[in-house]
């Protein structure tokens, strides 16, 4: 289940991952057409490139200490700042980057190295629904509670607050696809029993207030009625794509300038908007000019 860290759209196109169903059933599938349909690029997100340089350090740690090695904190923000900087030149982004890998240094560090990494981002490209694409992606770990037996999966994420992070309740999709994959991968054939998800949150900021929250821990177990019902959503999101049922949703909570590419383009300038002919035609013609 080894594969290049970085997941190209068009590798997304191909499988089902949470964040694909996420934006075609729960947020905008306008956008879902424009990215992985027809592929437009979107350039660079600052607050992913973040989570993506955040995530390439904490991979660098648990890597490490697979393999005996020890890496510090000063190590893992050179080895964040590296990748963020190959993308963006943003200092605001650069800060809230360093807040996040020291929030997780200080705060989830120290949990996880009671725990064995069994494997540190590993792929998975897993059919689970017959006559679909199968559900894909990458864990960002797999760890063994040594004391009890007991495999769980673990999560990281960034964040600029702990709003969507009340609860696990509304990841619980995601949870269900990593741990299906585990079970159905013949790469852990110890892992028999759904395991469970444990999200670990950081913010991306830093305060000496005294009710400020650095970090967060979330636990959930899915269940086979959460796959389920997973298994529900890769066949509505068939059936959505085969027919083209994309619109626009302008009250989607992302549908901003800051959250999504294409948004001077489908709601400013009208360009990427209307009926799928007619966006492939407008950019058919643009091609064509150019």
């Amino acid at each position: 289940m080894t594969a290049p860290v970085s997941e190209a759209v068009s590798s997304r196109r191909n499988r089902w991952h949470q964040s694909t169903l996420s934006t075609l059933l729960d947020g905008c599938s306008w956008q879902y057409f424009l990215t992985y349909v027809l592929e437009i690029e979107g350039g660079v997100k600052p607050h992913a490139a973040v989570g993506t340089a955040f995530h390439s350090a904490v991979e660098l740690h648990e890597k490490g200490r697979m393999q005996g090695r020890d890496v510090t904190l000063k190590e893992m923000i050179e080895h964040a700042e590296e990748e963020l900087a190959a993308v963006i030149e943003d200092e605001e982004m650069f800060a809230k980057l360093r807040a996040a890998v020291r929030n997780w240094w200080e705060n989830h560090r120290d949990y996880l190295l009671k725990f064995t990494p069994i494997a540190i981002e590993p792929e998975f490209t897993i059919p689970l629904v017959d006559g679909a694409r199968p559900i894909g992606g990458y864990i960002d770990g797999v760890y063994r509670d040594d004391e009890t037996g007991r495999y769980f999966i673990v999560d990281q994420k960034t964040a600029k607050d702990f709003s969507r992070w009340k609860d696990a309740e509304g990841h619980r999709f995601q949870a269900a696809m990593y741990a299906a994959a585990l079970v159905l991968s013949p790469d852990f054939p110890e892992i028999t029993e759904l395991p469970e998800m444990r999200y670990l949150v950081v913010r991306t900021s830093r305060s000496s207030r005294a009710n400020f929250e650095p970090a967060r821990i979330l636990d959930i177990q899915p269940d086979l009625e959460d796959v389920r019902v997973l298994g529900e959503r890769i066949r509505i999101a068939e059936k959505m794509v085969k027919s083209e049922a994309f619109v626009r949703k302008p009250e989607w909570i992302l549908c901003s300038e800051q959250w999504c590419p294409y948004y001077e383009g489908c709601m400013v300038t009208q360009e990427l908007a209307g009926t799928p002919a007619q966006v492939r035609l407008r950019l058919g013609e643009r091609q064509q000019l150019s």
